[in-house]
């Protein structure tokens, strides 16, 4: 029987969460102690020599496109290891939501995972491999930035103009219907690191705490979203041939704190792009260790930073998990859904929403 689950959504009381407005929410010294606020990011990707600016930063470059970089990779080469996505992860009290445009050069693909929480099933669950010419993801994440799917039964536009992210998506069984505020979402962070042999990087832009509402609907279910956050991932790089991370997301209300996070293992390079945000401006954890059974996908998994000031344990409510073997390529994915319990440093964390994701990819 189908259901309509929209009046349970929790609307806190018929507002939009409270942004980040440079105050705190919660008791501030218990956030001041970890570890180094970052560096504003720098006006422009490309140094004066032409090499990419690496390092961690808050905020967001004016000019991040790669044309200025010396040693471009020429056209054929550029095909084959320049990849793009723009990711968003949306969570309320009875969905999930993952939803991204991926351009990987010679193919497009895209993600579409609608799962319920109350049911812990996938409702939606789309990624398919689709021609070069159907995606399009902007050449950098800057207001106005768009990314363009499209495909039998696909059609799925996220845009930004002035600070309000628009996700409109017709995929299969499900309808998406999204607005972001990111002018009420705390700054976000640029990581540009190397990724593996000379002149392959990466650039990534990550945006969390983004206000949101709207709705998703998945075959006959809906689902209100107002009062809830989301988060954006943006990603631009010459990659490595072989490829491999382990990565967590999250972000929420945990008590009086608004908390997000971006944690990887295993890609980046250089200060990688591990940051906490805390009630306002992201903080650098340095590296965080990742522990759990491949083979066990809904079993817990543990993350813990060097000094011990994050030590996270996240369960699994549901996952989606997808191999595609075509020899000279292939992508081995598992990402579950679920919630965050444990510390960031000295602020207990208790019931965040997120993800994980193991991929391994060979492009």
């Amino acid at each position: 029987m189908a259901r309509n689950v929209a009046h349970r959504a929790a609307p806190c009381n018929g507002r939009l969460p409270e942004p980040w407005t440079g105050t705190t929410l919660g008791d501030m010294s218990e956030a001041r102690t970890l570890a180094s606020q970052l560096p504003r990011a720098p006006e422009r990707l490309a140094a004066q020599d032409g090499t990419p600016r690496f390092g961690l930063y808050a905020g967001s470059p004016r000019e991040a496109g790669f044309a200025a970089l010396v040693g471009a990779p020429g056209p054929l080469e550029r095909r084959l290891i320049e990849k793009k996505w723009q990711y968003a992860f949306l969570s309320t009290p009875e969905m999930m939501l993952a939803l991204a445009v991926i351009d990987v050069g010679y193919l497009s693909s895209g993600i579409c995972a609608v799962f319920d929480r109350g049911s812990r099933r996938l409702l939606v669950d789309e990624n398919p491999v689709l021609p070069p010419i159907c995606a399009q993801v902007a050449e950098e994440p800057a207001d106005g930035m768009s990314a363009r799917l499209f495909g039998p039964h696909i059609r799925a536009r996220l845009q930004q103009v002035a600070g309000r992210v628009s996700i409109q998506a017709t995929w299969a069984h499900a309808d998406v219907d999204l607005l972001l505020d990111a002018t009420r979402a705390p700054p976000p962070i640029t990581a540009i690191a190397p990724v593996g042999p000379p002149g392959r990087f990466d650039f990534t832009h990550k945006t969390v705490l983004l206000p949101a509402e709207g709705e998703v609907r998945a075959g006959n279910v809906r689902f209100a979203v107002q009062g809830q956050f989301a988060g954006l991932d943006y990603t631009h790089g010459y990659l490595a041939r072989e490829t491999a991370w382990r990565w967590a997301f999250a972000c929420g209300r945990v008590g009086a704190h608004l908390v997000g996070f971006n944690f990887s293992d295993g890609f980046l390079q250089g200060e990688g792009e591990n940051v906490v945000w805390m009630d306002g401006e992201p903080h650098a954890t340095g590296p965080v260790h990742f522990s759990f059974e491949p083979r066990e996908p809904l079993g817990a998994w543990h993350l813990r930073s060097a000094d011990g000031r994050v030590d996270l344990a996240f369960q699994p409510e549901g996952y989606r998990a997808q191999t595609v073997d075509l020899k000279l390529i292939l992508s081995r994915y598992l990402q579950p859904f679920g919630t965050f319990s444990g510390r960031i440093d000295a602020v207990a964390i208790e019931a965040l929403p997120g993800i994980t994701e193991d991929h391994t990819a060979r492009w």
